[in-house]
């Protein structure tokens, strides 16, 4: 059976995780996705780690290969003559072109969406830069996740009232637009089989970082009240709700215990202090919150993370032990789902990444392929996409455009 992407065709011209995440959901739904590159100019990703068995190569980033899985790879240069034609001819074989650099790059380059458009109308082009293409603030402005994280206001929330902002981990924006791109992308085509059109999908990574947001958002919009930083004290109107350390060498469990058949199950868990009368309700226990803290944190600390969670868990509390990168590594549910892909490439052999992160009932997976090497298949991309000959080939690579 068919993939349900089968036969769309993608153009990837996005850099480091937004752009090229987004085409990696296209291609783990059967979509051909062919990565556009530069050896001038390559990738950021392929010199993040981590690398295989250590070794530092442009082929070499688990991470490149995570993003990039299942795609093509051709290298040219956007901005000699030349290569501008080749991109010209693969953008009209196209129904998506994802792009993510600053706002107004490609426009520079020739390749804005309303001249794409006279040539493929079709064209579903999706530009995804840290605060979009329109705005006061926007011509100029580029970045990665991180600084997406502090447009979008998450980091300013994240960490203790009286230290620096801590958070949140990476390039945050970076993983969460994605999802908005791609049901985007999906939405432009159901569209485009009535109407025959493509459009413009213009995805600011900082918005798309705020909808995570809205209540400290509309805290401030509905009443000026300027959410800060509270440490692990989680919502000021949940109890007990927060992260207490466990046995071992900074193990952690969460839990979250704030409705009332939860809160129950705990105290008959933990006993103690817990059982008194005066936390009976809820607004005695918000009063309470750093004391029912203390005793939970006492309870937990003289046991392991796991054995703490399956103890609550049976009783009805949510808890979950704080995973470390090595426990989601062994974890055996994700194992299970076949979370874990081994990939096989020439320059690392074998790797593990990411397999494709649904499960669809009547259409089996599309085989997770790693990510391509740098410029591995662009003979192909040439002769079979462009139809150009051998010697065609050979003459673009002596004019410098194929680099």
């Amino acid at each position: 059976m068919r993939a349900p992407l089968a036969g769309l065709k993608v153009v990837d011209m996005g850099w480091l995780m937004v752009g090229p995440e987004s085409a990696r959901y296209l291609a783990d739904l059967g979509a051909d996705v062919v990565k556009v590159e530069s050896s001038i100019r390559r990738d950021p990703l392929r010199t993040l780690g981590p690398f295989k068995d250590g070794r530092i190569g442009i082929n070499r980033s688990l991470s490149h290969h995570a993003i990039n899985a299942g795609k093509r790879g051709i290298v040219l240069d956007a901005k000699h003559p030349q290569g501008r034609e080749i991109l010209t001819r693969l953008l009209v074989w196209a129904d998506v072109f994802v792009e993510s650099f600053a706002a107004g790059v490609i426009d520079s380059l020739g390749f804005a969406y309303a001249e794409l458009a006279c040539r493929n109308p079709g064209l579903i082009m999706v530009s995804t830069s840290l605060l979009g293409r329109k705005g006061p603030q926007t011509a100029g402005t580029s970045g990665t996740g991180t600084t997406g994280a502090a447009f979008a206001g998450a980091t300013n929330l994240l960490g203790w009232p009286d230290r620096a902002p801590a958070g949140p981990y990476g390039p945050w924006t970076d993983s969460v637009t994605p999802r908005f791109i791609v049901s985007s992308v999906l939405a432009a085509l159901h569209r485009r089989r009535t109407t025959g059109r493509g459009c413009h999908i213009d995805a600011a990574q900082a918005e798309c970082g705020l909808q995570f947001l809205l209540p400290a958002y509309y805290a401030s919009a509905a009443n000026g009240h300027v959410q800060q930083r509270r440490g692990d004290a989680g919502s000021p109107l949940r109890c007990p709700a927060g992260v207490y350390p466990c046995a071992g060498d900074d193990r952690w469990i969460a839990i979250d215990a704030s409705d009332e058949a939860s809160w129950q199950a705990l105290r008959a868990v933990i006993g103690g202090s817990l059982l008194e009368p005066r936390f009976d309700a809820l607004i005695q226990r918000l009063r309470a919150r750093g004391e029912i803290g203390r005793s939970i944190g006492d309870w937990t600390s003289t046991r392991a993370a796991t054995d703490a969670e399956a103890t609550l868990q049976a009783a009805g509390v949510s808890a979950h032990a704080v995973a470390t990168s090595r426990d989601l590594a062994q974890d055996p549910d994700l194992h299970h789902q076949a979370y874990f892909q081994t990939i096989t490439a020439s320059e690392i052999g074998e790797g593990v990444i990411r397999g494709p992160q649904f499960r669809l009932t009547r259409t089996p997976h599309v085989a997770t392929r790693a990510g391509p090497q740098l410029g591995e298949s662009t003979q192909y991309v040439l002769t079979t996409i462009c139809g150009l000959s051998l010697q065609e080939v050979r003459t673009l690579q002596e004019s410098g455009a194929l680099q």
